[in-house]
C-alpha cells in the first residue's frame, strides 16, 4: 500500500496544496497491489482517491480526498481538507474500494472545469464561475472578472475615467517605456507611453480540467510597434480553491528570450474595484507594514512579499450584455455603473511573491490611486546572469473572504513560500 505522509514542517497550515513527486510505475504498483489489476482509466486519467488514516481530527479515519496525477510531470497533487498544525503530520493512503458515490463525494466543490472559447478562457470550480482570461481584444492577455465569495468581482472591468487602459488583472512589459522598453502597458501611442507594443496569443499548448486543479499552458509572443518579435513566454496558469471562501491562480511565466533595450520590466499588475474604495472605505496591506498610500514625499514603491487590496464588493455583477452598449444605454430600466463603495460584504485579493524569483522580496505596490481606484503591481527584471533569457518568475494570486487579516493572508505567503514537505513509504 502506497502512504503519503505530509508534514507541516514549522507552519500551521490550512488545506495546503500539496504536490509529490511520483512516477507512473509507483502509482501504478501500489494500485496493482491492491486491486489485482491495471490502472482503471479513470485512474489513468488523473484522479486517485486518497484515504486519511491518521493525523487528522476524531472521525477523519473514514474521509475520502480526491488526488491528481499529472503523468507527464510525475506529479501527484492535493489538498489535505482542515488544518495541519505545525509540527504535525497526517497520513493518506490510496484507496481503490469506492464507488462512484465516493468519488463524487470526494471531488465536490472542488472540481475545475476550463473552458476554451474563441477569445478566452473560462474558469468554473464546482460549477461556479471564477475568473476569464481573455486572450483577444487587448494590448496583452487580461483576467476579468475575478469573482470573489460575494459573487462581485475583486477586479475592476473597462469603461472607468482614471487610467482607461488598466483593465483587470495580468502581466504587462515596459511599463512607460521605462529605459526605451516598448511599452505594452498602456493604449497610449503617443509620448511618453509610446510607441507600443503588443502580446500576440499564439495558441494554448494545454487546456486542462481537473478534481483538484485546472490549467492553461499558453504560448505568447512579445511584438513592437512595427510587429516585429522582440520576446517569447510560455505562461502557465493553475487554478484551484483550498473552499469557497480562498480561491487561488498560480502563473508561471517562462521567458525563452528577450531582444529589447531599457530595463526590461515585467509588471504582474492588479487593478481594483471601485467598490472598494480605496483608501477611504477599502485598504491596501502588505506583509513588510508600508503604509499605503504612502505619506507625503515617500516613494510609493516599497519591497514586500506580499500585497493585499480589501473592500466592499457591492452588488454580484450584472446578467451578461445582450446588445452593444450605446443600444443598452437607449433601453427601458438601464442603470449605469453604480459609484462609490459597495455595500456588499467585504472581499479581497492579495497578490504573493516567490523565493525564487529574483531580487524577492521584490518591488511591490507602485500604488496609484484616485477617485476610488488602486492599483497593485510587483516587478520582475531579468537577472543580472541570463538579461536575454531564458528566466522564469511566478506569483501566487489569493482571492478571499474579509481583509487581509481575517484571511490570514501573511500564513498564505508562508505556506507559497515553503509547501508542506511530503513522505513516500
Amino acid at each position: 500500500m502506497l502512504e503519503l505522509t505530509v508534514h507541516a514542517g514549522e507552519l500551521d497550515r490550512e488545506s495546503p496544496l500539496v504536490t509529490v513527486p511520483l512516477s507512473r510505475e509507483q502509482l501504478v504498483g501500489a494500485l496493482d497491489a491492491s486491486t489485482g489489476g491495471p490502472i482503471t482509466g479513470q485512474q489513468d486519467s488523473g484522479a486517485v482517491i486518497l484515504r486519511e488514516v491518521s493525523g487528522g481530527h476524531p472521525g477523519d479515519e473514514a474521509r475520502l480526498a480526491v488526488a491528481q496525477y499529472d503523468q507527464g510531470r510525475g506529479e501527484l497533487t492535493f489538498l489535505p481538507q482542515g488544518s495541519l498544525a505545525a509540527g504535525t503530520s497526517r497520513r493518506f493512503a490510496i484507496f481503490t474500494d469506492h464507488d462512484a458515490k465516493a468519488v463524487t463525494a470526494a471531488t465536490a466543490g472542488r472540481h475545475v472545469a476550463v473552458v476554451q472559447k474563441l477569445d478566452r478562457v473560462v474558469f468554473l470550480v464546482g460549477g461556479q464561475p471564477f475568473a476569464n482570461y481573455n486572450v483577444a481584444g487587448g494590448r496583452r492577455p487580461y483576467f476579468w472578472p475575478v469573482l470573489g465569495p460575494s459573487g462581485a468581482s475583486v477586479v475592476r472591468g473597462q469603461g472607468t475615467s482614471d487610467h482607461p487602459h488598466h483593465t483587470g488583472m495580468g502581466l504587462a512589459y515596459g511599463g512607460h517605456s521605462e529605459g526605451g522598453s516598448v511599452n505594452i502597458w498602456s493604449d497610449w501611442d503617443e509620448p511618453p507611453y509610446g510607441p507600443g507594443g503588443r502580446m500576440v496569443h499564439r495558441g494554448f499548448r494545454r487546456v486542462l480540467s481537473g478534481p483538484v486543479y485546472g490549467e492553461v499552458v499558453h504560448d505568447l509572443t512579445y511584438v513592437d510597434t512595427y510587429g516585429e518579435p522582440f520576446a517569447d513566454e510560455v505562461r502557465t496558469i493553475r487554478c484551484w480553491w483550498a473552499s469557497g471562501e480562498a480561491r487561488f491562480l498560480d502563473v508561471r511565466s517562462d521567458v525563452l528570450w528577450v531582444r529589447d533595450r531599457g530595463t526590461q520590466p515585467f509588471l504582474w499588475a492588479i487593478r481594483l474595484p471601485s467598490s472598494f474604495g480605496v483608501p477611504e472605505t477599502g485598504r491596501v496591506t502588505n506583509g513588510a507594514g508600508y503604509p499605503v498610500p504612502a505619506p507625503e514625499g515617500q516613494p510609493r514603491e516599497f519591497r514586500a512579499s506580499w500585497v493585499d487590496g480589501s473592500g466592499p464588493t457591492g452588488d454580484p455583477p450584472a446578467a451578461p450584455a445582450t446588445a452593444p452598449p450605446e443600444v443598452l444605454v437607449d433601453l427601458p430600466g438601464y442603470e449605469p455603473p453604480k459609484k462609490g463603495p459597495g455595500q456588499g460584504p467585504w472581499n479581497g485579493i492579495a497578490l504573493l511573491d516567490h523565493p525564487s524569483n529574483e531580487g524577492y522580496p521584490n518591488t511591490i505596490g507602485k500604488y496609484a490611486g484616485s477617485r476610488g481606484m488602486a492599483q497593485l503591481t510587483q516587478v520582475h527584471y531579468p537577472p543580472a546572469s541570463a538579461p536575454n533569457g531564458p528566466f522564469s518568475f511566478q506569483q501566487r494570486v489569493y482571492v478571499h473572504d474579509g481583509d487581509a487579516e481575517a484571511a490570514n493572508v501573511a500564513a498564505r505567503q508562508a505556506d507559497y513560500a515553503a509547501p508542506c514537505r511530503v513522505e513516500v513509504g
